[in-house]
C-alpha cells in the first residue's frame, strides 16, 4: 500500500489531500435537518421518489443512527464525482495550474456554508454527486463515442431525476447536441437509436414516477408539486379579483381563497415599491406564499371534500396534493395570459437575478448563440461544447426560474459549467476568435 501511495503523482496527492480534508469537515459537523427532511421522512405525495426509498432505506437499516451514514454517504459519493468531472474537465480544457484550483474550489464549494450539502439530510445531497457524472458520461458518449457508457448513462439520468426533478429536460439538450453533430448522417440507424435513448429515458421516468405513485399513493400520476411552485409568481403580479377567470367552480373558490389569505398576510406585492423591491419579497416569501398558503388552502380545501368510501387511507390523503396541483395548472396558466406582462418582467427579473447580474445572463445567452452558429457551419470539438455546457447552464436557470424561484440551492449545480464557459471564451477570444 505504502509503494502504491509513492508511486502517485504529486498532483493526486494534492487531490486527495483535498478531498481527505472536505471529508473530515463534514464528518465532524453534525447533520441538519430542514423542513424537507422530515417532508421525505414522512414521504410526502409531493416528495420525488429517489430520496425517499434512499432515507426509508437508510432509517430501516441504521436507526437512530441514520443521519451520520448518509452524511457518510452523501460525502463520500459527491467527491468521487466531483473527481471524475474534474479529471474531465482538466482533459477537455487543457486547463493550467491556476485553472485547475479555481474549478476544484468552485467544485467543493457546495460542502461548505451556506449551502453544506453533505450535511443538509436533502436531495442536493445525491442530487450534485449525479448531476456531475451525467454530465461526464454524456460528454464522453458525445465527444469520445464511448457507446458503452449509454448503460451507465441511463441509469445515471433516472437516479437524478429521482431525486432533483429539475433536470428532466437535461437530457434533450444532449439529444440536440448529438443531433447537430450527426445531422448528416441523422438518418443512420446507430444515430437514430442513440436519439430515441437520449429522449426515450424520458418516457422511462415518467411511467417509473406515476407507477411508483400508483403504489404508494394509489394514483397513477406525476409528483404534485410542479404547478403548485409554478403558480405562485402567476399569482403574485395578478390582481385579486381574477379567480373570476377560472370556469372549474372548486378552482375558483380555492384562488379566491389563496388571495384572501394573502392580503391577510400582506404577501403581494406593494404599489409604493419598485419592481426590484418587489421581486425581492417575492424572492424572500416564496415558501410562505406557495407552501404555507396556495398548497395548504388547495389541502385544506380537498381534505373536507367527502371522498368515496372504497378509497384507501393513503389515497384519501394523497387526493388533496394530486388535486391541488391540478387546479395550479389552471391557475397558472389562465393568470399568465391575462397577465402577461407582469409576469414576464417577474420572469426575467428572477432569471437574471440567479445569475446575479443580467451581464452574466446576457454572456451565456451570446455564447449559446455563437457556439450555436458555429457548431451548425463550422464544426469544431469546442464550439459543440460550449453549446452543450451553456445549454445546461439556461435550460437549467430558465426552468427554476418558470417553476420557483432562483436561489443558490437549484442553481449551484451549474456553477462549474459557468466557470468553464468563462476560462473558454477567454482563450478564444486571445486566439482571435
Amino acid at each position: 500500500m505504502l509503494q502504491k501511495f509513492k508511486q502517485l503523482s504529486k498532483e493526486t496527492v494534492v487531490l486527495l489531500t483535498i478531498y481527505f480534508g472536505v471529508f473530515l469537515f463534514c464528518i465532524f459537523n453534525d447533520p441538519i435537518y430542514s423542513p424537507d427532511t422530515y417532508s421525505y421522512l414522512r414521504a410526502m405525495p409531493y416528495r420525488q421518489l429517489g430520496y425517499v426509498i434512499f432515507l426509508k432505506g437508510f432509517t430501516a437499516v441504521f436507526g437512530s443512527y441514520f443521519d451520520v451514514i448518509v452524511v457518510f454517504v452523501h460525502t463520500v459519493f459527491s467527491l468521487i464525482s466531483v473527481h471524475y468531472f474534474f479529471t474531465k474537465a482538466v482533459s477537455i480544457f487543457n486547463l493550467n495550474i491556476i485553472y485547475k484550483i479555481a474549478l476544484l474550489l468552485i467544485l467543493i464549494f457546495p460542502f461548505f456554508p451556506p449551502l453544506l450539502i453533505a450535511n443538509n439530510i436533502c436531495s442536493e445531497g445525491f442530487g450534485y454527486g449525479l448531476y456531475l457524472l451525467f454530465i461526464t458520461l454524456g460528454i464522453d458518449i458525445l465527444f469520445n463515442n464511448k457507446q458503452e457508457n449509454f448503460k451507465y448513462y441511463i441509469i445515471v439520468f433516472l437516479g437524478l431525476i429521482f431525486i432533483r426533478s429539475q433536470f428532466i429536460i437535461s437530457t434533450l439538450v444532449f439529444a440536440g447536441v448529438y443531433f447537430l453533430m450527426h445531422r448528416k448522417s441523422i438518418i443512420q440507424r446507430k444515430h437514430l437509436i442513440n436519439i430515441f435513448i437520449f429522449c426515450g429515458v424520458i418516457v422511462i421516468a415518467s411511467l417509473t414516477e406515476r407507477t411508483y405513485h400508483k403504489l404508494k399513493d394509489g394514483f397513477f400520476k406525476p409528483t404534485p408539486l410542479g404547478f403548485i411552485s409554478a403558480s405562485t409568481a402567476a399569482i403574485y403580479v395578478s390582481d385579486t379579483t381574477d379567480y373570476s377567470l377560472i370556469e372549474q367552480k372548486d378552482y375558483k373558490e380555492i384562488l379566491q381563497i389563496s388571495y384572501d389569505t394573502l392580503i391577510k398576510k400582506e404577501l403581494l406585492p406593494k404599489v409604493d415599491k419598485t419592481r426590484k423591491e418587489n421581486y425581492l419579497f417575492f424572492h424572500k416569501n416564496l415558501p410562505k406564499i406557495c407552501n404555507q398558503t396556495v398548497m395548504q388552502q388547495g389541502v385544506n380545501y380537498y381534505t373536507n371534500k367527502q371522498k368515496p368510501k372504497n378509497w384507501s387511507e393513503n389515497q384519501i390523503v394523497s387526493y388533496p396534493f394530486f388535486e391541488t396541483e391540478a387546479a395550479s395548472k389552471v391557475f397558472t396558466l389562465a393568470l399568465i395570459k391575462d397577465n402577461f406582462n407582469k409576469w414576464i418582467t417577474l420572469y426575467y427579473t428572477n432569471i437574471t437575478h440567479g445569475f446575479y447580474s443580467p451581464i452574466v445572463f446576457f454572456f451565456v445567452v451570446i455564447i449559446f448563440f455563437f457556439s450555436l452558429i458555429k457548431t451548425i457551419f463550422n464544426y469544431q470539438k469546442i464550439y459543440t461544447i460550449l453549446f452543450l455546457l451553456s445549454s445546461l447552464v439556461l435550460s437549467n436557470a430558465l426552468f427554476i426560474a418558470f417553476a420557483s424561484h432562483s436561489i443558490m440551492r437549484y442553481l449551484f449545480y451549474n456553477y462549474a459549467l459557468l466557470f468553464l464557459l468563462f476560462i473558454s471564451t477567454l482563450k478564444l477570444l486571445k486566439r482571435g476568435e
